[in-house]
Parts: C-alpha cells; sequence; structure tokens
C-alpha cells in the first residue's frame, strides 16, 4: 500500500498552540498551502469557538462583521484583530509567490 501526502495532516490548524497567533482570547492559524485561516476563540461565556474561513474574501467580510461589534463586545475585537492578521499573512504570502 503507498502512502500518499494529505494536506489535512500537515495542516497548522491541527495544532494552534504551536502554530497559532494570539489575539487576546482569539488564536489564529493561517494555511497557506490552503489559503485559508482558522481562528479559535476561548472566553468565558463563549466556551471554545473554532471559525474557518477559506478565502480572503470571506476573511474579509468576518472582519468587517467583527470589527463592527468590536465598540461593545472586546471578544469581537479580538477577533477582529485576528482576521486582520490572517488577511495581511495570506495577501503577503500571494504576492511573494508572483514575484
Amino acid at each position: 500500500m503507498s502512502r500518499h501526502w494529505c494536506p489535512a495532516l500537515t495542516s497548522p490548524h491541527l495544532n494552534p498552540a504551536a502554530n497559532g497567533t494570539v489575539f487576546g482570547v482569539a488564536t489564529v492559524t493561517v494555511d497557506f498551502k490552503a489559503r485559508d485561516c482558522c481562528v479559535v476563540v476561548s472566553a468565558d461565556g463563549y466556551g471554545v469557538k473554532r471559525l474557518r474561513l477559506h478565502s480572503i474574501e470571506e476573511i474579509q467580510a468576518t472582519y468587517q462583521v467583527q470589527h463592527g461589534r468590536s465598540g461593545f463586545d472586546p471578544v469581537a475585537a479580538d477577533v477582529a484583530n485576528a482576521l486582520k492578521f490572517a488577511g495581511r499573512r495570506l495577501k503577503e504570502g500571494r504576492g511573494a509567490r508572483r514575484g
């Protein structure tokens, strides 16, 4: 039986503690191969929530919503900062590959 490479087995999303960047109660991992990000929120009253966004467009739209809520929800502010970071990283990664 041959072994095949499986992207799910090498995803940085599998270990956010080791591969993620922390913004308050939000930890974000960016997968350049899959071109996506995963935000894990662990806060009192929220439990542990995991959000996976599959494109820069999804990241930008979700960022706008969370940024709008950030004035009255500190968890939303952390998520917005994490999404802003992920969007920038993915855009930078895309630009670096073209050069």
